[in-house]
């Protein structure tokens, strides 16, 4: 009887051991997950809109668009950031800096996706109005690229991403009727004449791979350029066109959401990094959301850190990018 009591002690003190081994690994990995730092790197006075960022191919930046046409970098030295491309040839510093006129990003310009590709240390920018464009490792004044596709002109150019081994573009072009300004409209209208579409920088030719597309919007291959992935924002979904194997050249739903969602991005582990907005409906509270390459949701951002563009996940840091505000986000 006495071994048989102390046995139960003793299975007694284990379980204790063992439940309180593991509340304490729990509330270590809130801890650690609450206490991400939240810094904001401010733009220049009166910069807002930092939809978009995008590292080069030394690792340094991030460098981001804004409202007045202009892509900055930041200085990790001088914590500060600089004027590295534009996007207009029309534009005029005195009359553009610090606007967030959206009737003057026509003339200034409204640079959005942006990403480099690593072998030629180029920044290829999808511009609102200017169309698909690049600029050199010195920055400068962008070159155009393409404008339209099957004779349609671009009319929204949104994001893009770049096969780093081929070099090719696949970028989004959100409405072939309504430009960047009427967007609200067009989310209002249920506008359906998003496309995704190929840019090839060998050939110069543009492809469009899909049509009829809800407000199409941020873009992502998967880390073995199988597939790429649009967002679809009134939609509240992400397609899925094949590039390669017995699916190759159909689209699929890669999954739905309960918000809509804006861009996208893949990080080294190949998961995807969505925003999500909550559609114009107060009452609906969503967060940036973390898919594997199933479409499975692995992680949501727990920290409140107001809407989102996207988030881009790099050495452990999300870098967070906004239509409205002032600052690029960071969480690390």
């Amino acid at each position: 009887m006495r071994i048989f009591m102390r046995f139960l002690s003793t299975m007694k003190f284990l379980q204790f051991f063992m439940f309180s081994s593991l509340l304490i690994s729990f509330f270590k990995c809130v801890i650690s997950h609450q206490s991400l730092k939240y810094e904001k790197l401010e733009l220049p006075m009166r910069v807002s809109g930092p939809e978009s960022t995008a590292f080069d191919c030394n690792g340094q930046g991030p460098y981001t668009g804004t409202s007045d046409g202009r892509i900055f970098k930041w200085q990790n030295s001088t914590h500060r950031w600089k004027e590295f491309a534009i996007t207009s040839p029309f534009r005029i510093p005195k009359f553009y800096d610090g606007s967030i006129n959206p009737a003057m990003e026509q003339i200034c310009g409204r640079p959005l996706g942006l990403k480099f590709n690593v072998v030629t240390c180029e920044l290829y920018i999808a511009d609102a109005y200017f169309g698909l464009m690049v600029v050199g490792r010195n920055g400068g004044v962008a070159k155009q690229l393409a404008i339209s596709a099957e004779g349609v002109p671009f009319r929204f150019t949104n994001a893009l991403d770049i096969d780093q081994n081929t070099g090719v573009v696949y970028f989004t072009d959100t409405s072939t009727i309504f430009q960047r300004w009427a967007y609200a409209i067009a989310m209002q209208i249920g506008d359906k004449t998003g496309r995704l579409l190929k840019y090839d920088p060998r050939t110069k030719k543009v492809t469009v791979l899909l049509r009829g597309l809800s407000f199409s919007n941020g873009v992502a291959l998967n880390k073995d350029n199988d597939f790429v992935l649009v967002t679809e924002t009134t939609a509240a979904k992400v397609t899925r066109y094949w590039l390669r194997g017995q699916k190759s050249q159909t689209s699929d739903t890669f999954t739905q959401l309960a918000g809509c969602p804006d861009n996208i991005q893949r990080n080294t582990r190949g998961e995807f990094w969505v925003a999500q907005n909550n559609c114009g409906i107060p009452e609906l509270k969503v967060k940036p959301i973390k898919l594997n390459e199933q479409g499975k949701i692995v992680e949501e951002l727990s920290q409140d850190v107001g809407p989102v563009s996207e988030v881009q996940e790099k050495n452990n840091s999300l870098w967070l990018g906004s239509l409205i505000y002032s600052y690029v986000g960071l969480l690390n």
